[in-house]
C-alpha cells in the first residue's frame, strides 16, 4: 500500500472508463464535485484524471488512495481497481496476466522466474481488452503456436541468442505462409529448426549474437522514443538508467558495442546464473502475454519481434547496472529496473507502435 516504492498514482496517466464516469456523474455532494473537477476529456477514449504536481489528486499524504481508503472503490476507475491485472477476452476464452510495471508483480517475477503458469479463476474481474474476432479455429491455432514457442524458450539446452533467431525465423515463416495461402493446412509444412541454414530469408545472423536487433537500432529507440519529454518526472529511475546507458555505449561503434554487450552478458551470467534465467523467463512471459493479441491482427510476427525487443532492452539495462555499479545488481535493483522498464515502455501504446515502426522500417 503506502510502502510501495513505485506506486501507480504518481506520474501515470489514469484513464476513466465509461461505467465509472456514469457513477461519478451521479455522485452528489462535495465528493462528486471534486471528482468531476479533476477529470478531463469528454469521451471514454480521452477521459482521464487530471494530475496535480504529477500525481493523482486523490492520493493521500500516506500514499494511499483517498477513495479506496474510504470504501468508495465504486468511484475508482477500472484500471485502479484491477491493476496490475491485464484482463484479455479472446472470444469465449479469458486470460488474466500480471503487469510487471507493478513493483509487487515485478518482485514476484524476479523471485520466482521459473514459476509461470495459468490457473483457473478471474471470473470476478472485468475485461477492458475484448477482441471481438470469432475465428475460433484460428484462435486454437494461435494458442497452439504459442505453446510450441514457449516450450522452445523453456528448453535450457539452447542459449538465448539461438532461441531468439530460431523463434523469429519460425514465427515469420509461419505468419507469411498463413497470410499468403487460402489453405491453412499448409502452415504445418513449416518445420521449426535450430539450424541457421534452414531459416532461409528469415535468418538473422547465425544465432550466436545476443544483439538480435542491431545496437544502433536499439539506441535510436532508447534515445528517441523511450527517453521522451518529462521522463525524469514520470519515471526518474528509468531516466537515470538511460543516462548511465549513454555513458557506456555512447563512445562505442556498432560492432564494438554488440561484442561488448555479449562479453559483459556472459560475464554477468558466469557470476550469477540467475540473470540468464531472468532474461529467458522474461522472453517467455512477454510471448505468453502479448502473442494472443495477434487474434485481432493475424500478425504474430509483430508480437514475436516486440517480445525479443523488450528482452534485449532488459539485457542492455541489466548490463548497464552491472558495469556502472561494478557489482552484480542485487534483488532490489533487479526489481526496480524491471518495473521501471515495463512502466516506461509497454504501458504506452503509442510508444509501442512507434517502436514497431522503427523495427519494421529498419529491420524487417
Amino acid at each position: 500500500m503506502g510502502d510501495c516504492p513505485q506506486h501507480c498514482c504518481n506520474g501515470w496517466t489514469i484513464p476513466v472508463d465509461g461505467d465509472t464516469w456514469e457513477q461519478i456523474e451521479k455522485e452528489p455532494g462535495k465528493t462528486g464535485e471534486r471528482l468531476r473537477r479533476h477529470i478531463s476529456g469528454k469521451s471514454d477514449d480521452d477521459r482521464q484524471i487530471k494530475k496535480v504536481f504529477g500525481r493523482c489528486p486523490f492520493l493521500t499524504d500516506h500514499k494511499l488512495c483517498h477513495l479506496h481508503k474510504n470504501g468508495r472503490s465504486d468511484l475508482e476507475p477500472l484500471v485502479c481497481r484491477q491493476f496490475p491485472h491485464q484482463v484479455l477476452d479472446l472470444g469465449d476464452r479469458r486470460e488474466v496476466t500480471m503487469l510487471l510495471s507493478c513493483y509487487s508483480a515485478a518482485k514476484a517475477f524476479c523471485e520466482h522466474p521459473d514459476e509461470i503458469s495459468f490457473m483457473d479463476g478471474g471470473e470476478e474481474l472485468t475485461s477492458y481488452y475484448i477482441i471481438e474476432n470469432r475465428d475460433e479455429p484460428y484462435l486454437d491455432f494461435l494458442l497452439s503456436e504459442r505453446k510450441k514457442l514457449l516450450d522452445v524458450v523453456a528448453d535450457t539446452s539452447h542459449d538465448l541468442p539461438l532461441i531468439f533467431s530460431s523463434v523469429y525465423a519460425y514465427a515469420a515463416a509461419t505468419n507469411a505462409r498463413y497470410l499468403s495461402n487460402d489453405a491453412r493446412g499448409t502452415v504445418s509444412e513449416v518445420q521449426f529448426s535450430f539450424d541457421p541454414d534452414e531459416w532461409g530469408e528469415y535468418a538473422v545472423g547465425d544465432g550466436t549474437d545476443y544483439a538480435f536487433f542491431p545496437i544502433d537500432m536499439m539506441d535510436k529507440c532508447i534515445l528517441n522514443l523511450i527517453d521522451y519529454s518529462f521522463l525524469f518526472t514520470r519515471n526518474s529511475r528509468l531516466w537515470r538508467l538511460i543516462r548511465k546507458y549513454q555513458k557506456l555505449f555512447g563512445d562505442l561503434y556498432q560492432g564494438e558495442a554488440e561484442q561488448w554487450l555479449k562479453d559483459k552478458l556472459e560475464e554477468l551470467y558466469e557470476k550469477d546464473a540467475s540473470f540468464e534465467t531472468r532474461h529467458r523467463s522474461y522472453f517467455y512471459y512477454t510471448l505468453l502475454q502479448i502473442y494472443p493479441l495477434a487474434y485481432e491482427s493475424y500478425f504474430w510476427q509483430r508480437q514475436t519481434l516486440l517480445s525479443i525487443f523488450y528482452t534485449e532492452l532488459l539485457m542492455i539495462f541489466d548490463v548497464t547496472e552491472y558495469v556502472t555499479s561494478g557489482k552484480v545488481p542485487d534483488s532490489e535493483t533487479q526489481i526496480l529496473t524491471l518495473c521501471s522498464l515495463e512502466r516506461g515502455t509497454r504501458h504506452n501504446p503509442s510508444m509501442t507502435e512507434n517502436i514497431y515502426n522503427v523495427i519494421r522500417n529498419e529491420f524487417i
